[in-house]
């Protein structure tokens, strides 16, 4: 036989043991086996080809192209390719090219198929494959991920020189020596303009640099030279460690989350969703009400849930003639209002550690979910879009009459979706996991004063343990491959976490200079004891500000401690105030530009165009939710 693929090689490929039953398959497999021979630059398959075979490389060196002819990867001897398409039927995704001789050991489908069907536990093997070559694009999304959540320069590759870096951050050196010697001392009284310095810094930092993260840090820096000047490294540090040590649970909850999230997406579960309704969905109503039960019953990540949906249900609502716009408006809107009414997604977490961490209970946010009144309006919308009962308007009607004129489903300049991850896992490995969190945490959780209250670390370790044994006894991964995607969700989370304990340092910081208590004294004097206006107030100015941020998790962190304040001094009901800068957070995401872009590619749709579609229904959630707070706070004042 060969020197490279020999009969151990193949042996512990398809895992055999050295039992009768495992020898004959393993005769059988060798006896199938056929060497073929290609020359220099011959192509031993190409993208779009019928997969009749897999390969497995004993000599030479072949590259791997994609669709567009670009080179993605190169293949050592020992190395195999062509096996998922050739056990799933699909269509090559990528071309293999011969660089210099080459020789492969050629597996016909046929006899593949009868291996696995002999040794079902073999198909988990195959995905290994599938997972360690997404594993850099994976990584990549997730860079992604945490420019969005306000990490990061959003993909810049602008360089820095050090004369650079001294002229771009000039100001802010100046600024900052200048407040070392001219701001009041510390613990002396501070003027209003002084107390308000600090957010007015961050907005403005915020709006001309687009860098949501290093905006809090250096406001941060800010508040803590005006509250110790020439001691403010000391006070900085104190904020951080004070952060943490308050917020340990909160940060393992999140981390933990997002690795559950991984492993949704990495076990192939998620993609059986999408088989499973390729069968059996037959019109436009079902295939959307379908992604959307499908973002309610996983709804985790808001940005995850986006990917799913584009890797999942658009290719199934375009097989049903369903606009891009309008599966774009029900895919890309409905994940972020199911996480932030959800208390254990990752918003949900997110935001219950912000409002204990700002001096409110965590049994707020459950409170809240009632007074969100965007993400309610905007999940009735979205329902009666799915069922054709809403009113068109604007683009999305000019959308909807193009497809029913015959004209193509997508909005010009709509680049194409791309390849997706196609492993296939069972939709019992998604559905078991996280039934056990719901329930673990219930179980784990105390009652108190009729109150419930859930343990969702206990729920996510149990969970993590439940997939473990999934996922590997199933050999759908690798205890390592389990243990590198937790890692991966680790470093998915890795923005939120980082922004919530900064945010958490501005805020003690501005309450700690007397910013919070001189607002409060302010805003009342304005409103001259029409209390009843200052839930659509509140609504009305962090949605601004959650636009202006183009991060809503910025804005919850700088925002709902005032709220909070807002809702003990005015004797208003915290739900109802956590309520509206929840509501704030997701109109201000909608309205912003930024997001727009990340939901259209993932979604197949030109983003302007999707922006411009959604944008109306947007108007119409503001106007009503702004509304609702207003006639919510006048009842309950009375």
């Amino acid at each position: 036989m060969a020197e490279v693929i020999t009969r151990d090689y193949i042996r512990s490929f398809f895992e055999l043991e050295d039992s009768e039953k495992d020898r004959r398959v393993l005769d059988f497999i060798m006896s199938r086996l056929v060497l073929r021979e290609y020359p220099h630059n011959s192509y031993i398959c190409r993208a779009g080809d019928e997969a009749k075979s897999m390969y497995f490389l004993e000599a030479g060196t072949v590259g791997v192209k994609g669709p567009k002819n670009e080179w993605l990867n190169e293949l050592a001897p020992g190395r195999y390719f062509g096996e998922y398409a050739a056990l799933t039927g699909d269509k090559r995704m990528a071309a293999i090219q011969a660089r210099g001789a080459v020789q492969v050991y050629e597996l016909n489908q046929k006899d593949l198929l009868a291996v696995i069907r002999s040794h079902p536990g073999i198909y988990g093997l195959f995905l290994k494959n599938v997972y360690d070559s997404a594993s850099e694009r994976y990584r990549g999304l997730v860079r992604m991920l945490n420019s969005r959540r306000g990490l990061g320069f959003s993909g810049s590759t602008k360089k820095f020189t050090p004369l650079s870096l001294f002229i771009n951050y000039y100001l802010v050196f100046l600024l900052f020596f200048n407040l070392i010697l001219f701001a009041p001392q510390p613990g002396a009284p501070l003027h209003p303009l002084w107390m308000a310095s600090p957010m007015a810094f961050l907005v403005v930092y915020i709006v001309i640099s687009r860098r949501v993260l290093e905006s809090i840090v250096l406001a941060t820096l800010y508040v803590s030279i005006l509250g110790a000047k020439f001691g403010f490294i000391g006070l900085f540090s104190g904020f951080i460690i004070s952060s943490l040590s308050e917020s340990t649970d909160l940060i393992l909850m999140v981390v933990l989350m997002g690795s559950l999230s991984r492993l949704f997406t990495a076990s192939g579960s998620i993609n059986a969703l999408r088989h499973v309704a390729r069968r059996r969905l037959k019109t436009a109503r079902g295939t959307l009400f379908a992604a959307f039960c499908s973002t309610a019953a996983v709804a985790i990540d808001e940005y995850l849930s986006i990917l799913i949906n584009g890797a999942c249900f658009t290719p199934l609502a375009d097989q049903k003639g369903v606009a891009r716009e309008k599966s774009s408006i029900v895919m890309g809107m409905a994940p972020m209002a199911l996480c932030i009414l959800n208390p254990i997604s990752l918003s949900g977490l997110y935001l219950t550690g912000v409002i204990a961490g700002s001096g409110g209970k965590r049994e707020f946010f459950v409170r809240a979910i009632a007074y969100n009144f965007t993400a309610l309006i905007a999940l009735l919308f979205i329902l009666l879009l799915v069922f054709e009962k809403m009113l068109l308007a604007g683009s999305l009607k000019k959308a909807v009459n193009r497809v029913k004129q015959g004209g193509v489903l997508w909005p010009e300049g709509t680049e194409n979706i791309g390849n997706q991850d196609e492993s296939r896992g069972r939709v019992i490995n998604l559905v078991l996991p996280v039934v056990t969190l719901v329930v673990s945490s219930i179980a784990a959780g105390t009652i108190e004063t009729g109150r419930l209250s859930v343990n969702v670390l206990y729920g996510l370790i149990v969970t993590l343990i439940v997939s473990f044994l999934l996922y590997c006894f199933q050999r759908y991964m690798t205890p390592e491959q389990y243990f590198n995607n937790l890692v991966y969700g680790v470093e998915s989370m890795l923005a939120p976490v980082v922004m919530f304990i900064m945010g958490k340092c501005f805020a003690a910081g501005i309450e700690g200079i007397g910013f919070s208590a001189w607002l409060n004294g302010a805003v009342q004097n304005v409103i001259g004891g029409q209390t009843w206006l200052m839930p659509a107030l509140v609504f009305g100015v962090f949605a601004l500000m959650g636009a202006l941020f183009d991060n809503p998790w910025a804005m919850y962190a700088v925002g709902m401690p005032m709220a909070i304040q807002f809702a003990y001094s005015m004797q208003g009901d915290p739900g109802l105030y956590v309520g509206a800068v929840c509501a704030a957070g997701f109109i201000g995401n909608e309205i912003a530009l930024g997001d727009i872009f990340f939901t259209g590619s993932m979604l197949g749709c030109n983003p302007i165009a999707y922006y411009r579609a959604k944008l109306p229904y947007v108007i119409a959630i503001l106007i009503l939710a702004f509304g609702g707070y207003a006639v919510t706070g006048y009842f309950l004042s009375l």
